[in-house]
């Protein structure tokens, strides 16, 4: 049983509409090409800094984006599903801090 309170915490995996479309979802272990530590960093420097990390990345490229700022764990996969980017993974490394991971999938 889900609470339908509003939570402060990210999810914990990407909702079934942040998938694209006929695409089949990765599974969450997928080793990241890089990773963009951006722990210290607060909205919107992650997001940016976040784009800047996945278009030096060639297509079909995964990146890992660590952040411990809540509001960028939620904000980053929107953000990257709405740029046409795919959210693999968004999961608590520990209570302070998460891992997002993204593949490039438009230029």
């Amino acid at each position: 049983m889900t609470s339908s309170s509003p939570s402060s915490s990210p999810p914990t995996s990407p909702s079934p509409g942040d998938e694209p479309a006929g695409d089949e979802p990765a599974p969450p272990d997928v080793p990241p090409d890089a990773t963009a530590d951006l722990c210290g960093e607060v909205c919107p420097f992650t997001f940016v800094r976040t784009k800047l990390a996945l278009e030096a990345l060639p297509l079909g490229g995964v990146l890992r984006v660590v952040v411990d700022h809540a509001p960028a764990a939620r904000t980053i996969p929107r953000s990257a599903a709405e740029w046409g980017q795919e959210v693999l993974a968004v999961r608590a490394l520990d209570p302070h801090r998460w891992a997002i991971d993204l593949r490039r999938r438009v230029r």
